[in-house]
């Protein structure tokens, strides 16, 4: 089918009054958050953690803005062994005791949102962007282990962590799944990306008080994969520098939207609920008055997007289901001409209502309604490449044929036409087709049926030539039946063929096998003549000797019997 066009409102809608996409969110989330914490102190690290969050939104059509508040809270943790070594041997150690506090981090921040709306609103993707601030405040570590020797807690790590407020960026997505017209629940996932945030210079905990240092280690080494204190007297204390502390995380939500009058416009004061209603739409000829099925119908929405399409049934209806409510057109293209455009209005959509609306096909051509039929088992032929000639102009147009075989061309008045079916291992026969003497005020429809026969590898398939009795001259009729396997071997140029005559057995073999060779060649010299290298075809006469039947030398059969064996076969030869 050819692909419906998008079509706006235009003049159709000129004096409806309409809304634009509008309105007010508000949504609570859950969800895991993963640091993405890296700095040059190498035993430090965070850990991820639950978050929560509140997102206010306000959106006009695609676009909107919103406003995040995200609640973060990581752990710290000590890369440090449980065990603390106090010499080489590995000998002396004592339990490792951590203390630390939990950084939390509030970000709030404002950007714009981007919208995507599927599945006829019900599934909803919101692309945004938020920048803002981030407090930092916590994260403070102190890992500590009691000397075997001089009975002293010593301090092996300390951090102090942050508190601070920072520049900070967040990106992601959200995908909505409306569960009523307000309510809906949700999952995205988002990156928060903090400008250069730097630890601060004091210990918030266990009373310690101000260090005055940032964070320091004891000079470790590494044995057996252990930690060891080389000297549990020196100590190595950096300054302070900068980290990078970012987070992604996933979310899972609900949201609860206000005032969401969608595509909606005069129906919001009509006392109508904003729910859907049954949409069906009938394609007709204008002239003739008769439906026309397998058209392609759309709707299109206020912005000529297309919200719903379908094809016409055997009754030239389709069904949309439920629509929201909303201003639309509806629009058919039948086999590659446009009908008139139709509004449906949102005024339309009232309480119980079934719209039922008719669009018309005025175009003065003819329609070409063809199937393809294998005639071997007179099945449908899908896939074919069926090729359209007009006899005056020679303008030609190709389509390929359905998964039921089914096939449609306009037909211009006063016109004949010649078509052919093209497709690997299928023959196809010449059709014709004709608007001669047709008036396009009774007649909308032209039916055609286009046989083709298997043409498969190295295996005969019987083509219809006559031969007059006792001659090898080819008549006139066979001639277009030779014209098939020269279309087929044009259209595949790679193509070669054997081209076998077979007598019945009435006669002499040696007659029976010179006049089958001088028939079989006959034939081949008529293809050659239309072009076709006689290095890609041969011919054989096979006599007598490949009888289909019991009709073999000293059997009595009746002509009919006969007849079946004389026949002249066409082969494609694959190798």
């Amino acid at each position: 089918m050819v692909q419906i066009q998008m079509i706006a409102f235009g003049q159709e809608l000129n004096n409806v009054k309409t809304q634009p996409s509008k309105g007010f969110s508000i949504g609570l989330n859950a969800g895991y958050d993963m640091p993405l914490f890296t700095n040059d102190y190498r035993l430090y690290g965070l850990k991820g953690s639950p978050k929560f969050g509140l997102k206010l939104d306000y959106f006009f059509s695609k676009f909107g803005i919103g406003l995040d508040y995200d609640f973060i809270k990581n752990k710290p943790y000590s890369k440090l062994n449980d065990n603390i070594y106090f010499d080489t041997l590995l000998t002396q150690n004592s339990q490792l005791n951590n203390v630390s506090k939990g950084i939390v981090r509030h970000f709030i921040g404002i950007g714009p949102n981007y919208n995507i709306h599927l599945l006829r609103n019900k599934l909803n993707v919101k692309l945004y962007t938020r920048v803002g601030l981030s407090l930092i405040k916590g994260g403070d570590l102190i890992s500590s282990a009691l000397n075997p020797n001089t009975k002293i807690d010593e301090y092996h790590l300390v951090f102090t962590g942050y508190d601070q407020m920072t520049l900070a960026i967040k990106s992601g997505f959200d995908i909505h799944y409306a569960l009523s017209k307000n309510l809906s629940v949700g999952i995205g996932t988002y990156f928060i990306y903090q400008h250069r945030p730097t630890p601060d210079l004091s210990i918030d905990i266990n009373n310690i008080g101000n260090k005055g240092l940032v964070y320091g280690e004891s000079p470790f080494f590494i044995k057996n994969s252990q930690y060891v204190l080389e000297n549990t007297d020196a100590k190595t204390i950096k300054e302070a520098s900068c980290s990078i502390y970012n987070s992604v995380g996933l979310d899972f939500g609900i949201k609860y939207t206000f005032g969401n009058r969608s595509n909606r416009g005069p129906c919001s004061t009509c006392g109508c609920p904003n729910d859907g209603h049954k949409v069906v739409v009938t394609v007709r000829d204008d002239i003739t008055k008769q439906v026309i099925p397998q058209a392609d119908v759309a709707l299109n929405n206020i912005d000529g997007q297309i919200i719903a399409t379908g094809t016409t049934n055997s009754f030239g209806v389709v069904d949309f289901g439920l629509i929201p409510h909303g201003n639309y057109t509806a629009i058919a293209n039948v086999f590659g001409a446009m009908t008139n455009t139709v509004p449906i209005l949102d005024e339309e959509f009232t309480p119980g209502a079934i719209i039922q609306k008719e669009v018309l096909y005025s175009d003065l051509r003819f329609i070409l309604k063809g199937v393809v039929i294998n005639k071997k088992n007179r099945v449908p032929e899908p896939n074919v490449v069926v090729s359209l000639t007009d006899s005056n102009t020679k303008q030609v147009k190709q389509v390929t044929s359905s998964g039921k075989g089914e096939f449609s061309f306009l037909l211009d008045k006063s016109s004949t036409y010649e078509i052919v079916g093209i497709k690997e291992n299928r023959l196809s026969d010449f059709a014709q087709a004709s608007t001669v003497g047709l008036t396009r005020s009774t007649t909308l429809f032209v039916e055609l049926q286009l046989g083709v026969d298997n043409f498969d590898c190295d295996q005969g398939t019987v083509l219809d030539i006559k031969y007059e009795y006792d001659k090898d001259a080819l008549l006139s009729e066979s001639k277009f039946e030779l014209d098939r396997l020269v279309r087929y071997m044009n259209d595949h140029g790679l193509s070669k063929v054997e081209l076998s005559s077979h007598t019945d057995a009435r006669g002499s073999n040696e007659y029976n096998q010179d006049l089958s060779q001088r028939r079989a060649q006959s034939a081949v010299n008529y293809i050659t003549s239309r072009g076709i290298d006689i290095a890609r075809i041969a011919a054989f006469g096979y006599g007598e000797t490949r009888i289909l039947n019991r009709c073999k030398d000293g059997v009595n059969c009746s002509d009919a019997e006969h007849r079946i064996n004389r026949r002249t076969e066409a082969k494609l030869l694959c190798n």
